[in-house]
């Protein structure tokens, strides 16, 4: 399928992880960049993510981004990086308590997220409280850091009703995936995989949360039509958007299902996937 680039683009909604971030966690800095031209000639560039509020607020910061923030798969959209909240979405407490209890007896994992905090379960030696985690470097080699709370079961993480709850261990994925069908009218998961098409890990996520319908959301807020949106990313859960939007660019690490479902295919996150279709398709360089 190929693009119209005749058409006008408005809006960006960019994924981080595999899209805009390489295979370090660093920032592909050409890709930010493009990015920051493109707000300079009046497109809104929306970060469209699975991270939580708190990194994605400090990652705009530290590239002059100011436009509205969809984090935590569309569990929680704001206007800008300062806020208001437009949306906000949680997991039944009934529901994540039962996730938590399931992975305590088993001795599994969680990272739980409640409000713009994640939790992990206590490992051994490891202080109770809070931590600063480093996410990585800016574009000019600043540090930006997150807040983490370390709790001693993952029960006792639900210090409220969760965002969203990540397992990695492969027995506990499909375990919980499983566990979690019996909810599928308060909940649903998204299972990730590695380029390579290893597991990575299994979100479990508000019922409502998904990048799509956050999209939408945002464009509608914005006046901004479906069809000057483009979506660039490279994971299942980056489908929506691509449903969502007018025109999709995926990466060229992305897995086979989702580079078919793409308007285009780019590059990788490691080759500037991000830029190459920022430059092509938003500000019109043929190059």
């Amino acid at each position: 399928m190929r693009m119209n680039r005749s058409n006008q683009i408005r809006l960006i909604s960019v994924d981080l992880d595999g899209t805009l971030l390489r295979s370090d966690g660093t920032p592909a800095p050409e890709g930010v960049r493009q990015l920051q031209t493109a707000t300079r000639s009046g497109v809104r560039v929306v970060i469209n993510t699975t991270r939580n509020v708190d990194g994605v607020r400090s990652m705009c910061a530290a590239w002059g981004l100011n436009d509205p923030m969809i984090c935590t798969n569309g569990a929680q959209i704001l206007a800008s990086p300062k806020g208001p909240v437009w949306a906000s979405y949680t997991i039944p407490m009934a529901v994540a308590r039962s996730i938590a209890q399931l992975a305590d007896r088993n001795d599994w994992e969680v990272s739980t997220s409640v409000g713009e905090r994640s939790y992990f379960r206590q490992r051994p030696g490891q202080p109770l409280g809070p931590v600063e985690y480093p996410l990585g470097a800016g574009t000019e080699g600043e540090q930006y850091r997150t807040q983490l709370v370390i709790a001693a079961t993952n029960e006792e993480a639900l210090v409220g009703e969760p965002k969203r709850m990540i397992l990695h261990e492969a027995e506990a994925i499909a375990a919980v995936q499983e566990f979690a069908a019996q909810y599928r009218q308060e909940c649903r998961t998204e299972t990730y995989y590695e380029p390579d098409g290893r597991l990575h890990s299994l979100c479990v996520f508000p019922l409502r949360a998904d990048k799509g319908t956050a999209l939408r959301l945002v464009a509608g807020k914005l006046d901004i039509p479906l069809g000057q949106v483009l979506a660039i990313g490279d994971n299942p859960n980056d489908l929506p958007m691509f449903a969502a939007a007018g025109a999709s660019a995926a990466m060229g690490n992305a897995p086979p299902d989702v580079r078919a479902a793409a308007t285009v295919v780019g590059p990788s996150n490691d080759e500037e996937g991000v830029a190459w279709a920022v430059r092509r398709y938003v500000l019109r360089d043929p190059a």
